[in-house]
């Protein structure tokens, strides 16, 4: 009777199939999407880059560590820092309405282009005037503009799709426009080589310089680089978002 019963006894239910979780849309852009592979091989070059050129600075100064930071010693990042963030930020800070950091990068640019000697010496931060940079990447943030993914250039390091497109646009238009006004007006032969000559170092070097809190990531995991620039870039547009 038992086999009868157990032989008449519908069969066991198995339980529903498990649906794969399909990825969350809002983690593609930190994916990197089709270019993840891209930014991946260039992180690691980067880092090969940069690790040499720090081999070549520990040489020079007798593979002793490096001299912590003076803050009224003069360098030539200081007077980089002058020349392309002081301009981006007070043109950054007009569009989005500061105008008050706008007025400030304007009397920064002056103090130490002026008694800061084109900006060798940092005297606007001694004096009080101490910096809030922006750019035209966290202008377009505030306006909407989407994030577009993650990419690595470069030499230059991380990006957002939306603050790479902006960087490399704007750091072009700022070249020709002086290799330009240098060369008289019109894409002469002249403007074309004077532009050529200096255009891969201009652009490695006031691109790279266009983002400071990108510059100072120094992890050396690709997530975690990933994320950190993520999260710093995101929470500067949030906040200049609830302003």
């Amino acid at each position: 009777m038992a086999d009868a019963a157990a032989a008449e006894a519908p069969p066991a239910q198995m339980p529903p199939a498990q649906t794969p979780p399909t990825a969350d849309a809002s983690a593609a852009p930190e994916a990197g999407g089709i270019i993840d592979g891209y930014s991946r091989f260039m992180f690691g070059f980067n880092q090969r880059v940069y690790d040499g050129l720090d081999s070549v600075g520990a040489w020079f100064r007798g593979n002793g560590p490096p001299a912590p930071p003076d803050p009224t010693a003069g360098s030539l990042q200081n007077v980089i820092a002058n020349v392309v963030n002081e301009p981006l930020t007070a043109v950054s800070s007009v569009a989005i309405g500061e105008f008050g950091n706008a007025l400030r990068s304007a009397q920064r640019f002056s103090i130490n282009s002026t008694v800061g000697v084109l900006g060798y010496y940092d005297t606007a931060s001694q004096w009080g005037y101490t910096p809030t940079h922006t750019d035209i990447g966290l202008s377009l943030c505030r306006a909407g503009v989407g994030e577009y993914g993650y990419v690595v250039l470069p030499f230059v390091g991380p990006r957002t799709g939306r603050d790479a497109v902006a960087d490399i646009v704007l750091m072009n238009v700022i070249l020709w426009t002086t290799a330009g006004a240098l060369a008289g007006t019109g894409a002469s032969f002249q403007t074309i080589v004077i532009a050529e000559s200096v255009e891969v170092v201009a652009d490695i070097t006031a691109t790279r310089q266009f983002d400071i809190e990108a510059k100072a990531i120094k992890l050396r995991d690709y997530e975690a680089a990933r994320a950190a620039y993520l999260k710093q870039r995101r929470a500067r547009c949030a906040q200049l978002k609830s302003q």
